[in-house]
């Protein structure tokens, strides 16, 4: 009876799975499971779950040297982007014993505060989702040796995991082109941000190779909010000669514009098309669906943990971007009946 009411070890887990108590602490433990089959750590991921197993966090810790635990940078917490990404990067994390500390990093400009609270705290490593293009920050967490990767923004030639931006721009307004627009207005983002600055990329790039002029009018910058997207797109749509189409760089932005142009008189999308980035859930559940360029964010989440921990683990990493899909709705297609 005694027997039967011990907790479950990683002994038991190999006896279930066959195989070496090693291999199963390193599936557990998130110790470089590129040397693991695969099925092997599902198979002892399925053991563990059966066996009910609960891994212990101190003698984790005290095994590995590690507190076990991830911290996690985020600009706002109201962003449903990040959100789902970090959402997604909690589970993953937890799945190999490691709890997460999510801090947000931008606000009041005190981004680096809060990072190095979270480092005071003797984390293992750090997912970033608050880098900006030559960040001087970055340098100084390498320099305290804490491992980290970006979350959808890149930074110099650090390791992250990101959509494909500029593809994703370049579809957007590509897709607009082949509707028969060729004054595009674009609602941009902060310049000192990769996510906003190659989105805007791929928008000038399908602009020229259609042969049609970006003027600078055209181009007005918000601040991935919807105060900011609504003045950006009341100067778009104020102007002599207004676009017929905007690709705005997030959905909030896009759906700001929406209502500007529903406030100017302006029918969608028969006066104005829209496309919006992120295809964020509501976009298929508004009165006039939304057209968004989608990237799986609960992909870009997990993957970010994986990257960690290889790099916790000494691998040498290589950056992940994830291809974007444009997800056509009602927003920027006329209806042919």
């Amino acid at each position: 009876m005694e027997s039967s009411r011990r907790k479950p070890t990683i002994k038991h887990i190999a006896e279930a799975a066959g195989v070496h108590p090693s291999t199963v602490s390193r599936a557990l433990n998130g110790l470089p499971e590129s040397r693991i089959p695969q099925e092997t750590v599902d198979r002892i991921h399925k053991a563990a779950a059966e066996l009910r197993y609960e891994p212990n966090p101190w003698a984790q810790s005290l095994r590995t040297k590690r507190a076990m635990m991830i911290g996690m940078a985020i600009p706002r917490f109201t962003d449903y982007v990040l959100a789902q990404m970090f959402e997604a990067a909690q589970i993953r994390a937890m799945k190999f014993g490691y709890h997460t500390l999510t801090a947000g990093a931008e606000v009041g400009g005190v981004d680096n505060v809060a990072i190095k609270g979270l480092i005071d705290r003797r984390i293992d490593g750090l997912i970033l989702a608050t880098a900006k293009i030559h960040d001087q920050y970055l340098p100084e967490i390498e320099r305290r040796g804490v491992p980290f990767v970006l979350l959808n923004r890149k930074s110099a030639d650090y390791p992250g995991v990101t959509g494909d931006d500029e593809v994703g721009g370049y579809l957007a307004t590509r897709h607009l082109i082949d509707q028969g627009h060729t004054r595009i207005g674009h609602i941009s983002g902060p310049t000192d941000v990769s996510t906003a600055l190659n989105r805007a990329c791929g928008y000038r790039r399908a602009m020229a190779e259609a042969n049609l002029p970006v003027h600078s009018e055209l181009i007005q910058q918000g601040t991935f909010d919807a105060d900011s997207a609504g003045r950006a797109a009341a100067n778009l749509l104020n102007l002599p000669v207004r676009p017929t189409a905007i690709f705005a760089v997030n959905d909030i932005s896009a759906l700001a514009a929406m209502s500007v142009a529903r406030q100017c008189g302006l029918t969608i999308p028969e006066d104005l098309a829209v496309v919006g980035y992120n295809d964020s859930e509501v976009s298929s559940l508004l009165p006039i669906p939304l057209t968004s360029v989608r990237v799986s964010l609960q992909e870009m989440g997990s993957a970010a943990v994986d990257l960690l921990l290889a790099l916790m683990n000494g691998e040498t990493v290589e950056s992940v971007v994830k291809a974007p899909q444009l997800i056509p709705r009602q927003s920027s297609v006329l209806s042919r009946s």
